[in-house]
């Protein structure tokens, strides 16, 4: 009888390790799973930083463009302004001065 006990309780520890690994198998397979839905999630926001990266360097170059383009008009618009006001003076001058 004793062992038949024995034999009952080595089945009954056996049967318990059994489903305790598949518990364990289960259980890393859904720590897979969700190691493989964070590397997607990972490798997208890789994506949206460098396109965010992308973006800003592409600002900075345009507001440099910009930049160097109002300065340039502004020193248009001073050469214009400096012609006109300087004839004008030339013109009042020689009013003045009846040439």
């Amino acid at each position: 009888m004793t062992n038949e006990l024995r034999s009952a309780e080595h089945e009954r520890r056996i049967r318990r390790l059994e489903e305790n690994d598949e518990k364990i198998f289960d259980s890393l397979e859904q720590i897979k799973d969700a190691q493989h839905g964070q590397n997607l999630i990972n490798q997208k926001m890789d994506f949206t930083l460098d396109a965010i990266n992308r973006e800003r360097e592409n600002d900075h170059e345009r507001k440099k463009e910009n930049n160097r383009n109002i300065r340039e008009m502004k020193m248009w618009v001073l050469g214009l302004v400096g012609t006109v006001i300087g004839s004008l003076v030339i013109a009042f001058l020689r009013i003045l001065l009846g040439i």
